[in-house]
């Protein structure tokens, strides 16, 4: 087996850091709103640049239906193959409520529960260029030091993740032989909390979006063809009232327990493993932190019970309005009563539910309580569901990687969140893992930032991509002993 000098990994990061945050501001700065299609292609091109300057091969910026895929090959140090996943592109990022400009990549000094840092704010600095970048910067000190990184790497970069990946599956099934080379799935991410806590998620949630809409024209009641003056309320019905009596009757008053019939039928029961990793993660949660970092003053469940606060984020199956608008909504008063009423509403599938049934138990719902002429339509493509095995080698890579920088990660069953994970699990077979040193937050909202100088108790930067150095190597070393012991 081939040695592979990691720490003079370490010193080329050390000495090439300014470097490393300039190529990541580079890539920051450069927009890519998929959701409005602003700058995806410049992006595509710019990964694809970065790939080559990082000493990738095979660099491709293959066109599909949608937004182009950037994919690479690096030769390794061992015939271990590691199939590198990222998305290049981001949320909106003009929304108001930014401390520097959204596409600035500032740096600033910011006081966190773990202490005094440097942080860079910047949309798609945490989800998920920031890991992206240093990714790249990582396999770039591998190349300049050891002439190839610890193992054989596929990189796979999407424009699409935003819009739930509606081309990979065809990426993937076009490009199965070559990707099929690797044994698993890494998305790089950057796993700390803002008090220096770490989780690693063996899997995710799934995610379905569609909108809702009434309309006084499907209603045939109401403003017809567009708004009209409020007075006419006294004699004439409102689509936007009747939108909001719907939506009334598919949960409780705060919408925290769905009222639509076999919503949760298909949930699959946490396993006992599932119940010893939640149960152990709880003895390092702190609920304090998380809410203070995205600013919410309480949950909705009793705080008390750590253990269940981590179930329910965990098992819990959601309905979610993400926005819902009639009429004038603009600044000032403009007294009209709308000729429709919209919303965008996601739900959030868990083992084992399926998008399709739970599409058809919505539309049922709505015909059932005589909403029939409200308009039911998908938005963007969906995310399944997935989950991955404890003792995967892949995911003891992370384990063993992160307690070598000395962090105890909390593992845990699902992320609550969604990932295309499903679509590498499903058709190629392959387990998969998240994560690693150093801390980002406020995903798709404003401020969105990654730390570049740490602390004590959060890695800045350079150790971030240290750390990916390090869970390459061992992955590598691990997977070719066949070591997969659960910790």
């Amino acid at each position: 087996m081939s040695v592979f000098d990691l720490e003079s990994v370490y010193e080329r990061v050390d000495r090439d850091i300014k470097k490393h945050i300039a190529t990541t501001r580079k890539l920051l700065m450069q927009p890519s709103s998929s959701q409005e299609h602003i700058g995806i292609e410049p992006c595509a091109e710019l990964v694809g640049d970065l790939f080559r300057k990082a000493g990738c091969e095979k660099v491709e910026v293959s066109k599909t239906k949608g937004n182009p895929i950037v994919s690479a090959e690096c030769k390794g140090a061992t015939d271990e193959t590691l199939l590198a996943y990222f998305m290049y592109d981001t949320m909106p990022f003009n929304e108001p409520g930014w401390i520097s400009p959204p596409m600035g990549a500032k740096i600033i000094d910011r006081t966190l529960p773990a202490g005094k840092v440097k942080i860079m704010i910047n949309r798609g600095a945490a989800n998920t260029k920031g890991p992206l970048a240093a990714f790249i910067n990582a396999v770039e000190a591998c190349n300049k030091t050891e002439g190839r990184p610890p193992v054989n790497l596929i990189l796979v970069a999407e424009g699409e993740e935003e819009l739930g990946s509606p081309s990979l599956p065809a990426y993937v099934k076009k490009e199965k032989k070559k990707l099929s080379k690797a044994s698993a799935l890494y998305f790089p991410f950057f796993g700390q909390d803002s008090d220096g806590e770490l989780s690693v998620q063996l899997g995710n949630k799934g995610c379905v979006y569609f909108e809702l809409e009434c309309s006084g024209k499907a209603w045939g009641r109401g403003p017809q063809e567009f708004a009209i003056h409020s007075a006419n309320k006294a004699w004439i019905d409102s689509p936007a009232w009747r939108l909001v009596k719907a939506l009334g009757t598919m949960a409780d008053d705060n919408g925290n327990k769905v009222l639509i019939d076999g919503f949760y039928d298909d949930v699959a029961a946490p396993s006992k493993e599932d119940e010893e990793l939640i149960a152990d993660a709880a003895k390092r949660f702190k609920p304090e932190a998380t809410k203070k970092e995205m600013k919410i003053s309480k949950f909705m469940v009793p705080e008390g019970d750590k253990k269940e606060l981590l179930k329910i984020l965990t098992f819990t199956s959601t309905l979610n309005i993400d926005g819902i608008w009639s009429g004038w909504i603009e600044k000032g008063s403009k007294t009209v009563l709308p000729h429709k009423a919209t919303c965008k509403i996601d739900i959030r599938l868990v083992p084992n539910q399926d998008k399709e049934k739970m599409l058809s138990l919505v539309r049922r719902h709505l015909d059932k309580h005589g909403y029939n002429d409200i308009k039911m339509t998908e938005i963007d493509n969906y995310i399944d569901w997935a989950k991955c095995s404890i003792r995967e080698p892949v995911v003891q890579s992370m384990i063993h990687s992160l307690r070598e920088f000395d962090c105890e990660p909390s593992v845990m069953p699902l992320d609550p969140s969604s990932v295309p994970y499903y679509i590498f699990a499903r058709a190629l077979n392959m387990p998969f893992t998240n994560g690693g040193m150093g801390h980002s937050a406020l995903s798709h909202s404003p401020n969105e930032y990654i730390v570049i100088e740490g602390n004590k108790k959060i890695a800045g930067f350079a150790d971030a991509e240290k750390f990916m150095v390090h869970f390459m190597n061992d992955f590598g070393q691990r997977s070719r002993a066949g070591i997969a012991d659960r910790p």
